[in-house]
């Protein structure tokens, strides 16, 4: 005997209160003829219940406590029944899930909407609408664009950070002397790669004490200020104890790879009273969760709205333009999940790296505006000129596209950039 449709799964948009309910959004392959009995377990599997009705899930606890759905939709939207029962279909839904169930975190909310239905067939979270009380339980950027640019002194241009390479090896000393040269060609960000953070041969508060009296050189020399981010990437205690030491060893700044660690971490940082630095989130291991079109969560969520909820002041994310594999669109709803309102928020900024040059400027500045942050390592240290010529040939092509909206003859003039563009080619000038 078939059962009956579960009808009390279901409701209509109206009939939630969107303050009370994170909604998700999800896209759906599968071969299934009974979508709608599918997506309802799903909605019980993630909040009160299982696969089969237990004595404790009366209807008030259901009431108050089970996901809804809101929807189900298929594309293409047939409203006849052309298809045999082996045909592959795909469908987009959406569940209301209770804020009371989850809290503002972001752990428990991935859990919430995402734990064990992600293991069940060629699902993917393509997108999050987060009630007010979620949002301000979380801390958000504690500098944000603002923040950056005023303890940096830089009102208006695009920013340039550099990650010394060589990535991993160095002794600090070595690490020092690459700094200072990128550094006083003109950077204003300096970076660990985030495959270096505290090693046998490259202990992180030795790193801290030298980059940052060469930070301090650079300031004296030339008068521009720096912000040296240090990897206190590790297991969660001790990545928040390696923070707090950071900064009290002189740090103005900390990085730390969110994905690996776990997102919830940058929430810890941002709202630890020790740590009052900026924070700058790594995007590796990203592609792990958001490279499949059926799978996983979606990169502007990761790279965008959750990152820069938990607490990223600044965050790396993939561009099309060189190593990363990730398409124009969604390259630019990261950014617009970095940058749009999210009620009272703070913005992040983005770091646009992978093998960005100094032609890649006009590009860049046609799709970011001026709020970002060039991420560069081998087009600084690799310039044949050597990195302070890297660093300072990526100023002068920022400078010109500021004044000018582009390179142009004048580019002559400025030995750095002409020999970087004559080695790397010029991108995005249409």
């Amino acid at each position: 005997m078939n059962e009956m449709f579960n009808f009390d799964s279901y409701v209509q948009p109206e009939g939630i209160d969107p303050g009370d309910y994170v909604v998700a959004t999800y896209l759906l392959r599968s071969y299934s003829r009974d979508i709608l009995n599918k997506v309802a377990s799903m909605a019980v599997e993630q909040t009160t219940g299982t696969w089969i009705k237990v004595p404790g899930e009366t209807k008030e606890l259901s009431k108050k406590h089970q996901g809804k759905v809101l929807g189900v939709w298929e594309i293409p939207d047939f409203e006849t029944a052309p298809l045999k029962p082996d045909n592959e279909r795909n469908h987009i839904f959406q569940i209301a899930y209770p804020f009371q169930n989850i809290g503002p975190q972001i752990p428990m909310l991935l859990t919430t909407i995402f734990g064990n239905i992600s293991m069940m067939g060629d699902i993917k979270l393509i997108d999050l609408a987060l009630p007010r009380k979620f949002v301000e339980g979380l801390p958000g950027p504690q500098f944000g664009v603002s923040g950056i640019r005023k303890l940096l002194g830089v009102p208006e241009r695009p920013l340039l950070n550099t990650m010394i390479k060589p990535s991993t090896g160095i002794t600090p000393e070595q690490g020092a002397e690459l700094f200072y040269l990128a550094a006083s060609g003109g950077t204003d960000i300096m970076k660990d790669d985030e495959v270096l953070s505290d090693t046998d041969f490259s202990p992180m508060l030795k790193r801290v004490k030298l980059y940052m009296k060469n930070a301090e050189r650079v300031y004296q020399e030339t008068g521009q200020k720096m912000i040296y981010t240090v990897n206190v990437t590790d297991e969660p205690e001790r990545c928040l104890n390696k923070a707090i030491d950071a900064v009290n060893h002189g740090a103005n700044a900390i990085m730390v790879n969110y994905l690996t660690t776990g997102i919830g971490i940058l929430s810890s940082l941002a709202r630890n009273p020790k740590i009052k630095v900026p924070i700058l989130a790594h995007l590796d291991f990203g592609g792990a969760l958001y490279a499949s079109p059926y799978h996983g969560i979606s990169s502007h969520l990761i790279y965008g709205k959750l990152a820069r909820l938990a607490g990223a002041d600044i965050l790396t994310i993939p561009t099309p333009y060189g190593k990363f594999a990730i398409s124009q669109e969604k390259y630019m709803k990261i950014v617009m999940a970095l940058r749009t309102p999210i009620f009272d928020k703070e913005r992040t900024l983005p770091i646009a790296g992978g093998a960005v040059k100094q032609g890649h400027l006009p590009q860049l500045f046609k799709d970011l505006g001026k709020d970002f942050i060039v991420g560069a390592g081998g087009a600084i240290y690799a310039h044949p000129m050597g990195p302070r010529a890297g660093a300072r040939a990526f100023r002068q092509g920022i400078d010109l596209m500021m004044e000018r909206g582009g390179f142009d003859e004048s580019v002559k003039d400025y030995p750095e950039l002409e020999v970087a563009l004559n080695q790397w080619g010029i991108y995005g000038k249409g």
